[in-house]
């Protein structure tokens, strides 16, 4: 079992990032709200969509959403979620972002670092292509990365915490262009302390433009946070980029 789905699929998962909240959300949505407009852009799909946080979000703002993700405990949360919200115009499934869906969408989004799980690059450019063959001619796609260079002056090696009487340990490297987040987790409820571990590769904005360009994407634009200012290398703590479906592509994924 690769790590994502060990731990994203965990109930102390949702534990550690509760900190994730519905204004932060509501921020990026805005942001995709004014660059993806819902009267041109009706069908979105969220590639990697977690608990549905953004998807919902959006939905509730009128888009209609088809969010994915790989893990069948956030996608059951999801479900849950827009259901007690009675939302009819947001569809959960369980799907590995490098298989494409069979629909054809208006955008994609992949938000707050859904990217970059894999080691070997040829999956992460898969993902990128999958997304091309999911989307209309013409189509966008909006993905919200961390910034590499700031990730990699300003890591924090170790911090902890406490919660509710379960304690947690994060300790961060870098190691072969990726940084690792272990985190382990003790106290109570626990008979032996529990460790995960979250590995994303530290791409960069050359890199998603040479391969952006390679599954047959333009550019269109590039900031470096949700408020929607340019991004600079040395300061942004985003790397969001817009991006148009430039040609069809027929690959095998």
């Amino acid at each position: 079992m690769s790590w994502f789905e060990e731990w994203f699929d965990s109930p102390l998962y949702e534990f550690l990032y509760a900190y994730r909240n519905e204004k932060e959300a509501k921020k990026l949505a805005d942001h995709i709200q004014r660059e993806i407009p819902a009267d041109q852009y009706k069908n979105i799909v969220d590639v990697g969509c977690g608990r549905g946080r953004h998807s919902i979000e959006l939905a509730e703002r009128g888009y209609n959403v088809t969010g994915f993700d790989l893990s069948p405990q956030a996608i059951e949360r999801a479900d849950r979620i827009a259901s007690d919200r009675g939302l009819q115009n947001v569809t959960f499934l369980v799907n590995d972002m490098r298989q494409p869906l069979a629909g054809r969408f208006d955008a994609a989004i992949n938000l707050f670092t859904t990217f970059g799980y894999f080691l070997e690059n040829k999956e992460n450019e898969r993902v990128l292509k999958s997304v091309n063959s999911m989307l209309k001619k013409n189509g966008l796609f909006l993905i919200d990365y961390f910034n590499s260079e700031k990730v990699k002056s300003e890591l924090v090696p170790k911090e902890e915490g406490s919660h509710k009487g379960i304690n947690y340990t994060i300790s961060r490297y870098i190691e072969n262009r990726c940084v690792y987040k272990n985190i382990r987790f003790s106290g109570k409820g626990f008979e032996k302390p529990k460790e995960y571990t979250e590995r994303v590769k530290l791409y960069g904005k050359e890199w998603f433009e040479e391969n952006l360009n390679r599954a047959s994407f333009s550019i269109q634009n590039i900031w470096g946070n949700y408020s929607g200012n340019l991004f600079v290398e040395s300061s942004s703590p985003r790397l969001i980029i817009l991006a148009q479906k430039r040609e069809d592509i027929s690959k095998e994924y």
